[in-house]
């Protein structure tokens, strides 16, 4: 029972989803929108949806949309599966995200909203959203949001040069946790597939992190670092905390290479990752190819490229030519002295006839 309870609440203080609001110049929203709390609402004083349903019900959820402009705003509306994205936070704003394996009913299939709907001047709009929870019964819960985005104007340049120009957009999402028991689920955590790989241009390791269960991991901490394989020495290392995850979902932990080239060969990956008094610990070798490493550094800005081999090789290369030098020089000399030798014995030769025809002579 208690650890039912507190993963009710962890659950609960992680779903609290701010608005994601931009203002105009003169401090105004272009549209606003607010959550119409239903009966089977958990907890009344949540401005999210946070609701308990039975399998197999239907559920209209209302959402209050506000327009306090003089001019009509028109929004763009989407129930997206929630996702942890590559930044380690909960992801309510992709509306066609690549769903984790172990995830068996994504929001996004499960609600139906209007995808397009028009607020007049000064006027609100209530948008209807069908919930339809699956037949059979779910433990944990399903986490989505609805997201919402004030469609694109196009209005001519100013410039008269043609072409458009797209405005300040305005953007909104509202979480959707839904819960059929109170079951506990025991978190389970698993290291999936290392490959280098680059954020902005830059060398980074990605390691995928899974949450195979149905419920929300809401202080996750991480700490990593980088061995060659069999050694002991830290070449990179990388924590972070506050890591959040969405039920069934995955991400790619990055581990920065510090502006470092990607060498080919064998490292192992030391990694522990906390959810509280949850604790999982992996070692897992993995390899970079001299081909992913040639590509990668091509492709990398600010590299700090190590020329210790360009020094071996000129090293190596000064040597050999120095070799060469010494062997030709060698080889001169003593084709001089050859050639000298060659004069020395014809020469005496010479004399020695001389000497000869001259005894011959007398």
């Amino acid at each position: 029972m208690y650890k039912r309870i507190i993963s009710l609440l962890l659950m609960i203080m992680t779903i609290n989803v701010a608005p994601l609001q931009t203002l105009a110049q003169d401090g105004t929203m272009n549209f606003s929108v607010t959550a119409v709390i239903p009966e089977n609402q958990i907890d009344q004083t949540k401005s999210y949806f946070d609701l308990k349903m039975k399998p197999g019900q239907v559920q209209e959820l209302e959402v209050l949309m506000n327009n306090p402009l003089d001019k009509e705003v028109t929004v763009i509306n989407h129930a997206n599966t929630a996702i942890t994205n590559d930044n380690g936070i909960v992801d309510y704003s992709n509306a066609n995200p690549q769903l984790d394996k172990t995830l068996n009913a994504p929001f996004s299939e499960i609600a139906e909203v209007e995808k397009e709907i028009t607020i007049p001047a000064k006027s609100s709009k209530t948008l209807k959203v069908k919930v339809t929870m699956p037949k059979e019964e779910l433990d944990g819960v399903i986490l989505g949001g609805l997201h919402f985005t004030e469609k694109e104007v196009e209005n001519p340049k100013e410039d008269g040069k043609g072409g458009v120009q797209i405005k300040n957009r305005f953007a909104f999402a509202i979480g959707v946790l839904m819960r059929e028991n109170d079951k506990f689920i025991e978190p389970e955590l698993q290291l999936g597939k290392i490959e280098p790989s680059q954020i902005n241009f830059r060398n980074t390791l990605k390691a995928n992190i899974q949450n195979t269960q149905p419920l929300i991991m809401p202080e996750v901490e991480v700490k990593s670092h980088i061995t060659k394989k069999g050694s002991d020495q830290s070449l990179f290392e990388q924590n972070k905390q506050g890591v959040r995850m969405a039920p069934n979902s995955n991400f790619n932990f990055g581990i920065d290479w510090e502006n470092q080239e990607f060498k080919s060969g064998k490292y192992t990956l030391h990694m522990t990752v906390f959810n509280g008094k949850d604790k999982w610990e992996w070692n897992k070798d993995f390899e970079i190819t001299q081909k992913e490493a040639e590509k990668l550094n091509d492709k990398a800005v600010e590299l700090e490229v190590d020329n210790t081999k360009w020094y071996i090789f000129g090293a190596i290369a000064g040597v050999l030519l120095l070799m060469v030098i010494v062997f030709i020089l060698g080889q001169y000399v003593m084709k001089r002295k050859q050639k000298k030798r060659r004069i020395e014995n014809r020469r005496k030769r010479k004399k020695k006839q001389n000497t000869v025809n001259k005894k011959k002579q007398e």
